[in-house]
């Protein structure tokens, strides 16, 4: 009987930097991060710790979240119902990426916020949110964002009864935030594990015959959206079982896969996994839902199409869909790829190690998402 070997994951930074903005804006303390932690967990803890320390001067202070989007996004509301005068901003590829809607949402409804070279400058007011009409269509981090600060204005929100959120609320990020939202006590949630991180570690699992992991700290929660992957490495050849520690992940069958086609909109992080896990194994995959991966912190649908190629017949059918035919040609035993600066492609072409040595320029970046990789 084998003994599984045990994968340590980050945090899951989703919950952790919810939990970390919902706090503050209730409670005004900062709950605390970790050595470990990824990167955009600790963006998120300094800029609040920033603000809670900046005195209330005519003097704008700068917070930089870097390139973490939610930051960027939660972040915006926060500071536009936190008296001062602010600017925020962040790598140039950070203020390309959507924001207006969010921005135009809060002006409408008392911000005040406007544009500046280095980013975004604020000045905190007293903001009259009595609607969630907000066009999310790019990401879902906007009436988050919206919510968790119309929480803290006492605005009694009810993602059931508002309007504007109706058709949205099938989005598991909308059920997270609104699960911590009524969630009196959080410290439970503050110790799970990586869902986007542990697809890694399945998709590993899958290329490797007799692979037996255990993922520590990772459950069933039904909070992170990517859990819903489970049921297709299941179909796959993966066992999984879970005890209050953890799940454990065995690779017990090798199947011949078939054509696959799997909707990703509600889960675009492991996207890049997933097609190159196709690339790898090999089989025929068609992803749709990938309509926002090119506003990501990379142009992601874009690179994935153009790096994949190399190795396969890759066609990219619109914006929002791709087929990646079955690899017929045998891998090559070096591979030698860009991180794009992009912590999930960094995951992504680390598949390729289990065929040959693989150099990724710039892999540092994973630490945005997971530090110990």
């Amino acid at each position: 009987m084998s003994v599984p070997t045990p994968i340590s994951l980050p945090r899951s930074k989703s919950i952790v930097i919810r939990c970390l903005i919902v706090n503050y804006l209730k409670n005004g303390t900062l709950l605390p991060v970790y050595n470990n932690d990824p990167n955009d967990i600790r963006v998120v803890y300094n800029a609040l710790k920033t603000i809670s320390e900046t005195p209330k001067t005519s003097v704008a202070c700068v917070i930089d979240v870097e390139d973490c989007g939610a930051a960027y996004r939660f972040l915006m509301a926060v500071l536009a119902v936190t008296q001062g005068k602010w600017v925020l901003t962040g790598t140039s590829r950070l203020l390309q990426r959507p924001i207006l809607p969010l921005v135009n949402f809060l002006n409408a409804h008392g911000a005040n916020i406007q544009k500046v070279e280095q980013g975004w400058q604020i000045e905190g007011a007293d903001l009259q949110i009595d609607d969630f009409n907000i066009e999310s269509s790019e990401t879902s981090q906007y009436a988050s964002a919206i919510m968790m600060v119309s929480d803290s204005l006492h605005s009694q929100f009810s993602p059931e009864l508002n309007s504007g959120l109706n058709s949205q609320f099938s989005n598991p990020y909308l059920k997270l935030t609104a699960t911590i939202l009524h969630t009196q006590n959080i410290s439970h949630l503050l110790t799970l594990s990586d869902w986007s991180s542990a697809v890694f570690w399945l998709a590993n699992a899958l290329l490797i015959h007799n692979a037996h992991y255990f993922l520590e700290n990772l459950h069933f929660d039904n909070l992170q959206g990517d859990a819903e992957i489970v049921s297709w490495f299941e179909k796959w050849g993966l066992v999984f079982k879970e005890n209050q520690n953890g799940i454990e992940v065995k690779h017990l069958h090798t199947l011949e896969i078939s054509k696959q086609e799997m909707d990703v909109a509600r889960t675009p992080d492991i996207a890049m996994l997933l097609a190159t896990l196709t690339v790898c194994y090999p089989f025929e995959l068609t992803l749709t839902g990938l309509q926002n991966l090119n506003l990501k912190e990379s142009r992601r649908l874009d690179i994935m199409v153009n790096e994949l190629s190399k190795f396969t017949t890759v066609i990219k059918h619109s914006e929002n869909k791709i087929i990646i035919h079955k690899r017929t040609k045998p891998l090559p035993q070096v591979f030698h790829f860009d991180s794009y600066n992009d912590h999930r492609f960094v995951m992504a072409w680390s598949l390729f190690k289990n065929f040959g040595d693989v150099r990724i320029d710039n892999s540092e970046c994973v630490k945005k998402s997971y530090p110990n990789f």
